[in-house]
């Protein structure tokens, strides 16, 4: 057994053997799991896998791609490492269902996953195409907003119970130009739900979103399906169901009383209420206001949505937290959105939404220790690649998690057993990957080729500007515009100036 009271220096050296049955499950579903991956790399399988292997093991900061070229895991020159970047290939959606069958085990009877958009800036790559203007809050333009530009990934990972740094991601998926959050999201949910049901999975999953994504959107496609959950921003306002008029002529009403969620006044005597003590929060009361819907417009989702618009029904429910983790005192009360196939429970709702929050703890990781936006690549596709190759490192840690010793500094305290952060578990990784063994075959002697002939040079790449999305005023203003240029007013007054 692993003594987690031993430092670093103390086992160094040390060949441990595994006596535990539980352990030797454990490794042989990280070996398996690592033969699954090896079989969705198409091109170049063992220069990436070995890759992987660099970025998984490398226990310090990943600072830039030639670093991990000198790690022992990648027997190849650094050559080999941006060759295999740029031109290996994955079968995308084979890893997908290969993340799928290795879940943490399921929570309140149902599997919770959280999606967001976590970006890659590149502001300065002027040669890199398909860049799209994007937020960060660590960026400033001239006019001092949060925006640069760069390759936006909408990430979907599946949570883990109680209060834990680990994900485990199942999707992730760059929003182009021509993309919008709501379509990616709607596909990825699709092939979530689909790879569940080839597993076998019965029960209904939940998906957890922030204030960004369109609730509503989601829950009209998929509230018969899965459980959407999100966050509301507190200037909107629903309706209930209208009463029935039976002298009433005329066509119906389709949107009743309304509650306003920052106006007191308009709040009705909720449908549902509870209140549980939280240690994070304190006394922690939520009010339910069941079957309410909003007043839907012809923007965005419902630009182009056939006949009238759906009556999209859910429950709206009011938090209102005693304190906040850091001792501070909210302000104001938070609203979250929930709508599926049957209600659920007010603090099952709370507690799916509160896990949203370990997806920061996954994107912190993955961009300082692994460096997922550390490399500089001018192409997207190879982008891509190395985010997936990012997300099977966190992968592979997690399901090391109950093997690996805990290499602790003189200063941390001891993990228990099982529990050790992502930090931690990367660092006896390597011992742990010469327990598995590596599916990748070793490189085959060669020797350097011919270069470039002498004499010739390339040509300048070509420049791609920063694709801004349309926003709702500049789409008005421009139908607005094509609509007088092509009326009769505007062509005889054009006919009487000529």
């Amino acid at each position: 057994m692993f003594l987690a009271t031993e430092t670093h220096d103390q086992l160094k050296g040390c060949v441990i053997i595994v006596h535990d049955q539980a352990m030797t499950a454990a490794l042989g579903t990280l070996a398996e799991f690592r033969r699954r991956v090896y079989q969705c790399l198409t091109r170049r399988p063992d220069a990436l896998f070995d890759l992987l292997d660099a970025l998984t093991c490398r226990p310090d900061p990943v600072t830039s791609l030639p670093a991990l070229s000198l790690e022992p895991e990648f027997r190849r020159g650094h050559g080999g490492l941006y060759a295999a970047l740029t031109r290996g290939g994955v079968d995308l959606d084979r890893l997908r269902a290969v993340l799928l069958a290795d879940l943490p085990p399921a929570w309140d009877g149902r599997r919770w996953f959280a999606g967001d958009v976590s970006g890659w800036p590149r502001p300065d790559a002027v040669t890199s195409p398909q860049r799209v203007a994007m937020f960060d809050k660590s960026a400033r333009t001239s006019a001092g907003h949060p925006i640069t530009s760069g390759w936006p990934f909408a990430v979907m990972t599946a949570l883990e119970s109680g209060a834990c740094s680990w994900n485990a991601p199942v999707d992730a998926t760059r929003l182009g130009p021509t993309d919008t959050l709501t379509a990616v999201t709607l596909t990825a949910i699709d092939r979530v739900v689909v790879d569940l049901d080839r597993v076998g999975y019965a029960d209904t999953p939940g998906f957890v979103f922030d204030a960004e994504y369109d609730l509503m959107a989601l829950s009209h496609v998929w509230a018969d399906r899965v459980h959407i959950v999100g966050r509301l921003r507190s200037n909107q306002v629903f309706h209930a169901d209208p009463a029935p008029e039976p002298g009433r002529r005329g066509r119906p009403r389709r949107h009743g009383d309304k509650i306003v969620l920052n106006d007191p006044a308009t709040l009705a005597t909720p449908d549902r209420w509870a209140e549980l003590d939280s240690p994070r929060y304190g006394v922690v009361r939520l009010s339910a206001w069941d079957d309410r819907h909003r007043r839907l417009t012809r923007e965005g989702f419902w630009d182009k949505h056939p006949g009238p618009l759906p009556i999209v029904r859910g429950g709206v429910i009011r938090v209102e937290l005693e304190r906040l983790p850091g001792g501070g005192v909210p302000d104001r009360a938070m609203w979250l959105w929930h709508a599926g196939p049957v209600p659920l429970d007010l603090v099952t709702v709370f507690a799916a939404y509160q896990r949203r929050f370990d997806i920061e703890h996954f994107f912190r990781f993955c961009k300082q220790r692994l460096g997922w936006t550390r490399p500089a690549p001018m192409l997207p596709g190879t982008a891509q690649v190395w985010t997936w190759l990012v997300l099977v490192a966190y992968t592979q840690l997690r399901l090391a998690r109950p093997v690996v010793a805990d290499l602790r500094m003189s200063w941390e305290k001891p993990a228990e057993s099982g529990r050790c952060t992502p930090g931690r578990v990367r660092r006896d990784f390597r011992r742990v990957r010469g327990l598995v063994g590596t599916p990748a075959n070793p490189p085959k002697p060669t020797r350097a080729g011919p270069g470039r002939p002498v004499g010739t040079t390339r040509p300048p790449r070509a420049r791609h500007a920063t694709h801004k999305k349309n926003s709702r005023a500049t789409r008005k203003k421009g139908m607005k515009t094509a609509s007088r240029t092509t009326t009769g007013r505007k062509t005889t007054k054009t006919q009487a100036t000529r």
